[in-house]
């Protein structure tokens, strides 16, 4: 008897959590951080970090890191997401031949993130996206 009265609460709880897992919204499904690391096309390696904050904001990490040690390199760099550019500036490597750019994105819905830097003086390139 015991057990049947529990199977009777139980079951309707059950229905219920299921009911609203199905109501959380479509970016609950998404990742809440992406770590992505890729080659450019000489020596450097890029670096795109994307992490969605407490607040809904998006939180987006992009850095190059050189293969020589020299500060001073300039970069020109773009960041788009969803195609609209929301960076789109010169920059120049610090000591250790890396630069990092950091932004803070409202959130939306869909966020599909590109970034790409470019070195003029040597024409390499590094081009990196991901999806949060």
């Amino acid at each position: 008897m015991k057990i049947r009265r529990l199977a009777l609460i139980a079951f309707p709880a059950a229905l219920g959590i299921g009911a609203l897992g199905a109501t959380l919204p479509a970016h609950a499904a998404t990742p809440a951080a992406v770590n992505i690391t890729h080659h450019c096309t000489k020596t450097s390696m890029s670096n795109l970090q994307l992490q969605r904050e407490d607040t809904g904001q998006i939180s987006v990490d992009f850095g190059v890191d050189m293969a020589r040690h020299t500060a001073g390199v300039t970069w020109k760099v773009k960041e788009t997401r969803n195609g609209v550019a929301f960076v789109n500036r010169t920059t120049r490597t610090i000591a250790d031949g890396s630069f990092s750019i950091s932004s803070l994105l409202p959130p939306k819905s869909l966020n599909h993130i590109v970034a790409t830097a470019t070195n003029p003086a040597t024409g390499e390139t590094c081009s990196i996206g991901a999806s949060i």
